[in-house]
């Protein structure tokens, strides 16, 4: 029997891990590349390695790391996750494959590049600072900016670092506490970005490109609040209809940001503001959604991240064929993030499970046992855990979303403090 071909995938963690398995049940093989040996430690454990014929190490040495690649005839080069993208662009590149191009990849991983392209391109965007000294921020807060404004890391996710300021004193401590720090995605801050506040409805979208034509996989309003000397945290994300005004107004812009970015394969997940004066860019990371479970997404749409990219890749004419048809929505799905109010750890077994029992809650992820230690929760990565809200009735989603923050209220964390 003949082999089939086989893909590499850059740092399979995360949703990236979800991809061997699909290519496996599309008759592909799989090798994974590890970016680097030492990688942050929010990507530690998830992925089989027994997904994969082989774990490849890149320790820096592009050559070798394509001469091993292409001594295994590899057809195809994918990110696995953010820390990803970089070597995957540069891997398709030597090897001669479809990809996102090497020479445009800073305007996919670094924000203010990003910013700048859309500029260039005549898209909305948000007047940014990219900078690490003081004098440099006090010029600009005097010259172009309305408190508040968000101080974040340059390529950092999650909204990692990213701090909601009220004045200049708090502008120039924020960028204090970032500058220097290894951000969650294992970069050092030698700069911060200063940007004006986008204030309006936030969402994010997810697609999957096949030379520059791009399928919308789902629309999701992305509801968060926010947290009091820090930035905001995700409250709870909810799937929208494929159809509608905002949603035609949304997609309109975001494929042209794809293609100002120069996203023409693979998946992309977009973040941004619907503000008074129509949709802008908060930023786009050129691999799937985070956290996710796949099968929930497919339950209610039919499709989901993961299965779109694999299949742009495998099935290229089924790709094709319905890219710009719109998603359906089979169920009413909610992602609700648990924020925990100050450190501690997770309540007794009663309250827990009363989780688990509500109606719609069909998957919960994260480790949620009694006596788990929480953290304040600060944005994506300090959250204890996700629940996935599946239900015919939009109703009892809703009920559940409000059982949970009142159990949250009521005995789900205990405090550490005294």
């Amino acid at each position: 029997m003949t082999p089939g071909p086989l893909v590499a995938i850059v740092d399979p963690f995360s949703t990236g891990a979800h991809l061997a398995p699909e290519f496996a049940r599309a008759g592909w093989r799989a090798v994974a590349v590890v970016s680097t040996p030492d990688h942050p430690a929010l990507y530690q454990g998830g992925t089989v390695v027994s997904d994969f014929e082989e774990v490849i190490v890149h320790h820096g040495d592009l050559p070798a790391t394509v001469e091993r690649l292409r001594a295994r005839r590899v057809r195809w080069v994918l990110p696995g996750t953010e820390v990803g993208v970089l070597l995957a662009d540069r891997l398709a590149d030597a090897l001669g494959l479809p990809g996102n191009g090497g020479a445009t990849s800073a305007r996919r991983r670094d924000k203010f590049a990003m910013v700048r392209a859309l500029a260039d391109a005549g898209l909305a965007h948000a007047r940014t600072l990219r900078t690490s000294d003081e004098a440099g921020i006090r010029e600009w807060l005097a010259r172009h900016a309305r408190f508040p404004v968000i101080v974040k890391p340059v390529d950092s996710a999650g909204a990692d670092g990213v701090l909601l300021c009220q004045d200049t004193p708090a502008v120039l401590r924020a960028t204090a506490a970032l500058l220097g720090r290894t951000n969650m995605m294992g970069s050092r801050n030698d700069d911060v970005l200063v940007q004006e506040f986008l204030d309006g409805v936030q969402y994010f979208v997810n697609t999957v490109s096949r030379d520059g034509r791009h399928r919308v996989l789902e629309i999701w309003q992305d509801q968060r609040v926010h947290v009091e000397g820090a930035g905001q945290a995700c409250d709870r994300e909810v799937l929208l209809p494929r159809d509608g005004a905002a949603q035609k107004t949304l997609v309109s812009y975001v494929t042209r940001v794809l293609d100002a970015l120069g996203i023409r394969w693979g998946p992309a997940h977009t973040e941004l503001m619907m503000t008074a004066g129509g949709p802008v860019l908060i930023e786009t990371a050129a691999r799937m959604q985070g956290t996710i479970a796949p099968d929930m997404v497919r339950a209610a749409t039919g499709s989901n991240h993961v299965l779109a990219t694999v299949e742009a890749v495998t099935d290229p004419d089924a790709f094709d064929r319905i890219a710009d048809r719109p998603y359906p929505l089979h169920r009413c799905l909610n992602v609700v993030s648990l924020i925990a109010p100050a450190n501690g750890r997770l309540g007794d077994a009663a309250r827990l499970a009363r989780l688990a029992e509500l109606p719609s809650v069909t998957e919960l992820m994260g480790e949620l046992t009694p006596g788990t230690p929480v953290r304040r929760t600060v944005d994506l990565f300090t959250s204890p855990g996700f629940l996935y809200l599946l239900h015919d009735d939009p109703a009892v989603v809703e009920a559940d979303y409000q059982a949970i923050r009142a159990l949250e209220r009521d005995g789900l964390y205990r405090s550490d403090q005294r």
